[in-house]
């Protein structure tokens, strides 16, 4: 088996995004790294959970992998990939990180969420992008790096064994939106900005604390991302911003592909309420998604395998998982979701 280029040196990448990630500690002023919420507040008394911060997180090292995989020219276009044992060929998690599509965080605070799901039997895609205060990373940038990073999954299972009929995805916070938008490519209108015409089809999306409705989520003025999901969008904020249609996955229902949201009960950044809304919106278009909230965890602790709240989300999404390789090959139920030919562009 020929495995892509390999690099020796973990630490490296993270030593030289350090610099990076300072600056943009001072960038967001402490908005997604200080932590001043009433639940916060509240976990910090006697008898209460000490929760994961966002500066213990960005600080994770990274941990071997297999392959470091460019899929683009730029140094942040890559994916690391990581093998289970045996000849394969293996289902895929491409792994989408957090941190307000900003700087603030890289890749590396999700390896310990890659490794577990590599030890379960799934080949990892750990993606790298530039992000919305990273040259090349303001719209559409950053959804057409994960977009290509993810498309480039059917070149890499050229030279290694990846079974690419049962593809998942898995993101955190701002990476679940990612996570979820992924999955929604299909239905985004012909004409608009992000149209791809052969998205690579995903077959279930696991969105831990992911932000999943731009709209609401801005309307929830939520200190902890503060004003990105306009930056996101070219700075118009979502409920007026005409690109919200393609890139918000709430925009983007039903799509056919099974989800599953799981969120900490005292999360301060992405609060239970935003994905309990999501959740019963794709109820009423139809769309396969189970929301459920783990008690005793804030942000961190879902992604952190050490900890008890992990447990008890392991405890849901390898259920999951396990459906998704027991079922569809995805092409049938995604072609169901497409959009008609009529369907004007949103852009």
């Amino acid at each position: 088996m020929k495995l892509p280029r390999v690099t020796p040196a973990v630490g490296v990448r993270a030593e030289a995004r350090a610099p990076r990630r300072r600056a943009a500690f001072l960038i967001v002023a402490g908005l997604a790294l200080t932590v001043s919420t009433p639940a916060y507040a509240a976990a910090q008394v006697a008898e209460a959970p000490r929760y994961i911060t966002s500066r213990e997180a960005v600080a994770w090292e990274g941990r071997p992998f297999d392959a470091l995989v460019p899929y683009g020219p730029d140094s942040l276009q890559f994916a690391e990939l990581r093998l289970p044992a045996g000849p394969g060929p293996f289902p895929v998690a491409v792994v989408v990180h957090g941190g307000c599509w900003l700087s603030i965080a890289d890749n590396d605070y999700m390896d310990p969420v890659a490794e577990a799901l590599t030890a379960a039997g799934w080949a990892t895609w750990n993606l790298e992008f530039r992000k919305l205060d990273e040259l090349g990373g303001a719209w559409p940038g950053i959804f057409r790096d994960v977009a290509a990073g993810t498309d480039h999954l059917r070149q890499a299972a050229g030279t290694c064994p990846l079974d690419l009929e049962h593809v998942v995805t898995v993101g955190h916070s701002s990476g679940g939106h990612l996570a979820l938008w992924l999955a929604a490519r299909h239905r985004i209108p012909a004409g608009s900005e992000l149209h791809d015409d052969d998205p690579l089809p995903i077959h279930g999306v696991v969105s831990l604390a992911g932000i999943a409705d731009l709209v609401h989520y801005h309307e929830m003025s939520v200190e902890a991302c503060g004003d990105t999901p306009s930056q996101l969008l070219g700075v118009t904020p979502p409920p007026e911003s005409p690109r919200t249609a393609q890139a918000s996955p709430a925009a983007l229902l039903p799509t056919g592909v099974p989800q599953l949201l799981v969120t900490g009960a005292d999360d301060y950044a992405v609060p239970p309420a935003h994905g309990e809304a999501y959740a019963a919106l794709a109820a009423m278009k139809g769309q396969e998604a189970v929301h459920h909230v783990i008690p005793r965890s804030s942000h961190f602790e879902i992604v952190a395998p050490w900890t008890e709240p992990w447990k008890e989300a392991w405890g849901l999404i390898l259920p999951f998982l396990e459906q998704v390789r027991r079922t569809f090959r995805a092409s049938e139920r995604i072609l169901r979701a497409r959009p008609s030919p009529g369907v004007p562009s949103s852009r």
